[in-house]
């Protein structure tokens, strides 16, 4: 996970200090200091003041790339599924498909070390949130869990705004994130090493498989109500 490559000496310089900010306030939150951002970066100290302010706003910059980047990695699925569910009847495997699509591309995301520290920074906020959580929240979180809570509804006939088709699609996100949340246990539990290509397809099976479970006990119990 690198900054979009920059073509002047200053974006350059942002770029660096961006990294070197998500990778220190990712393992040390706002306790992070200036100094070691700017030594990691391989800048001056008084380069995070010209280019950001203060330690506070370079914090939030932070939150600003990640939720950039992560609304660039699925902008093209939020976009499938406003089309998709704007069809008067949206065909049902087409929807599976793009929850699908939704996980595999988590999963994708999640088992590569390169977005180990933007893990590590979410995960601060969602325990101990601060604006900054707020704005990846608004920008990105909230728009992708609503379209998934959709399409989930959509695939059931449950209510999207319903309360437990909320926690159910949650839940669903959650067994993703397990895989990097729980990165050290299932690396011990299996004797893998680290996730790799084939690591992740059979992470991706195993998810395709609890879905298709959920997706159809989903639809039998609103079927039954």
């Amino acid at each position: 996970m690198n900054p979009t490559p920059t073509t002047t000496k200053g974006e350059q310089a942002k770029s660096q200090l961006i990294a070197a900010a998500l990778a220190q306030f990712g393992e040390y939150g706002l306790h992070a200091t200036t100094r070691d951002i700017a030594a990691q970066a391989g800048q001056n100290i008084a380069a995070i003041t010209y280019y950001f302010g203060s330690k506070e706003d370079l914090y939030l910059a932070c939150a600003q790339w990640i939720a950039d980047f992560i609304g660039s990695r699925f902008h093209e699925q939020v976009a499938a599924a406003t089309a998709l569910l704007s069809e008067p009847s949206p065909d049902r495997a087409a929807i599976r498909q793009l929850i699908l699509n939704a996980c595999n591309n988590m999963i994708a995301l999640l088992t590569h070390d390169d977005t180990l520290n933007l893990s590590k920074f979410i995960s601060r906020e969602q325990l101990s949130p601060t604006a900054a959580y707020q704005r990846v929240h608004d920008q990105v979180i909230a728009p992708m869990h609503t379209h998934l809570t959709h399409l989930i509804a959509a695939y059931t006939g449950r209510d999207a705004n319903d309360t437990l088709t909320i926690l159910h699609t949650h839940a669903l996100l959650g067994e993703v994130l397990a895989f990097r949340l729980g990165r050290e246990t299932i690396l011990l539990r299996t004797g893998w090493t680290q996730f790799d290509e084939e690591k992740s397809a059979q992470i991706s099976q195993v998810i395709t498989c609890h879905l298709d479970l959920i997706l159809q006990g989903l639809t039998q119990r609103s079927l039954e109500s």
